[in-house]
């Protein structure tokens, strides 16, 4: 296990009481449960981050058409990485209206830096509990999102999509936007404490994008600590480009037609961006195709 001495310290001491404790007791299961969550976390195990520039470029090219300056911006933060040859980044908040390619290019940059994908929904998620975890003393204890999605990655420096961050709210069990100020925070996140690990854990390694469809429900502490990128709507243009390139073929081999079996001219497409070009983004075109 290659972890800091302190948390090599507390299996230690855990294992040594699960030794004591008789296997018929209910803390023999608790302690086994605290034991297994711990060794199956990626303390120090990082994948191999990619460095080259050009083939990410071209994979958030064939992958998206348009949204140059989302691109850009994401290509400038892969630079400035493969300069400083550090982990620690800037936490991404991609706003956009729905269907614009937000979750998708998440997608994108981790194919492109080599990193593993996680996903993690936040939308109606109002207690605290569900991001830092319950106390271990507690029936059923589990830990939080965060250290869940770690073991799911099984490594310490995947890319993780907070999704619908936007849509978080809170009740009297706590205030979920709060216990996510020390997740997305570059300067703090280095020890975050899950209430259930009760060791700290370093997220520094983790790049954390949170897409949204508007800033204006998420508190001003919490967006002060991301860096926004804004999505824009397509035009009609850019619609007509995404269902040629993208959306018709997907729709084709979704529905198992060949393409030698049906020719759909560009005049039907447009009129079909014509008919439903009310939304912002792509997915209602989708559905049409």
């Amino acid at each position: 296990l290659t972890a800091s001495q302190e948390v090599k310290d507390r299996i230690f001491k855990e294992i040594g009481r699960f030794k004591i404790t008789s296997t018929n007791a209910a803390e023999s299961s608790i302690l086994r449960g605290y034991i297994e969550t711990l060794l199956s976390l990626p303390w120090d195990k990082c994948s191999e981050d990619s460095e080259d520039l050009k083939a990410a470029w071209k994979i958030l090219e064939e992958g998206h058409y348009g949204l140059k300056d989302v691109k850009e911006r994401i290509m400038e933060f892969l630079s400035v990485r493969k300069l400083t040859h550090k982990g620690k980044s800037p936490i991404l908040c991609l706003v956009g209206p729905p269907g614009t390619g937000k979750t998708s290019i998440a997608k994108s940059v981790a194919e492109a830096t080599g990193k593993r994908y996680v996903r993690i929904c936040l939308g109606g998620v109002k207690d605290e509990a569900e991001i830092r975890g319950h106390r271990k003393t507690y029936v059923g204890a589990m830990p939080g999102r965060i250290t869940v999605a770690l073991q799911q990655a099984k490594v310490a420096n995947p890319l993780m999509l907070l999704d619908e961050i936007d849509k978080t709210s809170s009740d009297y069990k706590g205030d979920t936007s709060s216990a996510l100020l020390e997740v997305l925070d570059p300067e703090q996140n280095g020890s975050f404490t899950d209430h259930y690990m009760n060791v700290p854990y370093d997220l520094s390694n983790v790049l954390l994008v949170c897409p949204a469809n508007s800033t204006d429900t998420i508190p001003e502490p919490l967006l002060n600590r991301m860096e926004v990128i804004q999505f824009p709507g397509y035009t009609a243009v850019e619609k007509f480009q995404i269902a040629r390139r993208h959306l018709l073929p997907k729709a084709m081999k979704s529905m198992g037609i060949k393409a030698q079996n049906l020719k759909v001219t560009d005049e039907a497409i447009r009129r079909i961006i014509k008919d439903n070009t009310t939304e912002a983004g792509v997915r209602g075109l989708k559905k049409q195709m």
